[in-house]
């Protein structure tokens, strides 16, 4: 039999590196189709099947999952091991699948065949500068997720003079009902309701939307915020629902702006206004805009935006 492993040493306790790991966990998985229910008696599932379940679950220390690899074979069963090692300064954690491979006969070709194509192929993929410009990219601005960005987004104190550009030029009113596109963690929208508008914000990272709602707690709890996670080519608003709109950094990441702008008019009511912020290329390169996302960002020229 043969068993797959692979390990990581974190600068972490073994509690903190156990917590971090499953809520990322969860959130990776769920990217790829793979449901984890965490904690004792949890599980894994696939378009609805049950592929794991959990035997042993010790925080911080261990974890055990009985795994089903092959729904044409539902007896064979395999053991999915999560280790949590304390070291001198932080934890080795360490994923094991044991007896993996059986449904191959443990023949060596077809296992290194399939630890090539599926393991190893991937792992190179996922360090190579493409990929891994690409999760960063994401990461940090494009689909903000993780410790770093909830922090980071929660009081981007860099974007502050933006948003006071922005606040300028709407001049909310408290009859006013404002509509943040790609809102991250709320902090504009804080200072907006401050004018005693009502506003809604959308946001398609999950991490995002929770820290905008979190932070403006109190105005959701008074029925003035309304987050929601989507994307911002399909906004789940009405025609005509709000009379403003503002975006903030997020023009030069779209794939189709036109179509998105097009989207924001439809649901903003005549007269309207739409205040757009984005980065210009002198600012490629810079703390604003350092690589790799200045690679994967669009700078738009003052003839472009007339243009559009």
């Amino acid at each position: 039999m043969t068993t797959l492993r692979i390990s990581v040493d974190l600068a972490l306790e073994p509690s903190a590196a156990f917590n971090i790991l499953f809520d990322e966990l969860a959130v990776a998985l769920a990217r790829v189709g793979l449901e984890l229910e965490p904690g004792p008696g949890g599980r894994v599932v696939e378009r609805g099947v049950q592929v794991g379940k959990v035997q042993s679950w010790q925080s911080g220390k261990h974890i055990l999952v009985e795994w089903h690899q092959a729904d044409w074979k539902p007896d064979e069963t395999t053991k999915v091991e999560i280790r949590f090692e304390p070291l001198k300064n932080g934890t080795r954690v360490t994923v094991e699948h044991h007896d993996w491979g059986s449904l191959l006969n443990d023949q060596a070709g077809e296992l290194a065949g399939w630890f090539a194509s599926e393991v190893v192929a991937p792992l190179f993929q996922a360090t190579a500068p493409i990929r891994f410009g690409d999760w960063l990219t994401d990461r940090l601005a494009r689909r903000p997720s993780g410790m770093l960005a909830r922090d980071g987004y929660r009081d981007p104190t860099h974007h502050r003079p933006n948003f006071l550009a922005i606040l300028s030029a709407l001049r909310l009113k408290s009859d006013d009902y404002l509509l943040e596109i790609g809102c991250g963690g709320g902090a504009f929208l804080q200072y907006a309701l401050a004018s005693g508008c009502k506003a809604a914000g959308l946001d398609h990272s999950p991490d995002m939307v929770k820290v905008a709602i979190d932070l403006n707690r109190k105005a959701v709890s008074q029925g003035r915020l309304k987050v929601v996670q989507g994307e911002a080519n399909q906004l789940p608003y009405p025609d005509g629902k709000f009379t403003c709109a503002v975006m903030t950094n997020l023009l030069g990441f779209l794939a189709d702006p036109i179509g998105v702008l097009m989207e924001i008019r439809r649901v903003i009511s005549s007269p309207g206004r739409i205040a757009i912020c984005t980065l210009t290329s002198e600012m490629k390169g810079t703390m604003a805009a350092p690589e790799p996302i200045a690679s994967r960002l669009h700078f738009y020229t003052d003839q472009e935006l007339p243009e559009m």
